[in-house]
């Protein structure tokens, strides 16, 4: 194996390894929703994991453009958001219809089903993610505060990220 092709493999298990960890990061605030919601609130378990689900879609995509992937596919943030959703949106589809096979379907308990199913939409949402939003194409300069409206003025829209080629065309 030559060195380019050792260097892209290690930068892909890197790529995995900050995936999983933001997937676990997010699950975990999922995992405390859906419990809070059913069992505290006594919400039915689908709303609940609906819910719970829908905070895995702004957590990930935080984790994903300012830690996860490091190139970028879509040059515009709304674009690249809403394919993102897309994505998600067919994971959490499959992430219910699973939840309810394994809960109403096999008996077992939500909490179990919701660890499963999770599980199973982190390896349904990485493949296209990857493949769609961040393969290589540029490579983005971008904070926290990029994705997130600015907390002084909600109405505000954060800024566009900044790429290399765009910084150096700027400077010259």
């Amino acid at each position: 194996m030559n060195q380019s092709t050792k260097q892209k493999t290690r930068k892909e298990i890197a790529t995995l390894w900050r995936y999983g960890l933001g997937s676990t990061l997010s699950y975990l605030i999922n995992l405390a929703i859906v419990w809070v919601m059913t069992d505290i609130l006594g919400c039915h378990y689908l709303l609940s994991s609906l819910a719970g689900y829908t905070s895995i879609v702004v957590t990930s995509y935080i984790f994903s453009v300012t830690w996860i992937f490091t190139e970028r596919k879509v040059a515009s943030r709304r674009k690249e958001f809403v394919a993102f959703t897309a994505i998600t949106i067919f994971a959490m589809g499959m992430n219910l219809i699973s939840m309810w096979f394994f809960t109403t379907g096999l008996g077992w308990h939500y909490i179990i089903s919701n660890i499963t199913t999770n599980f199973l939409a982190t390896l349904w949402g990485y493949i296209p993610k990857k493949i769609f939003l961040f393969s290589e194409k540029k490579r983005a300069h971008y904070e926290v505060e990029d994705v997130l409206p600015s907390l002084d003025n909600p109405d505000e829209l954060p800024i566009p990220f900044i790429y290399e080629d765009e910084v150096e065309e700027s400077s010259n």
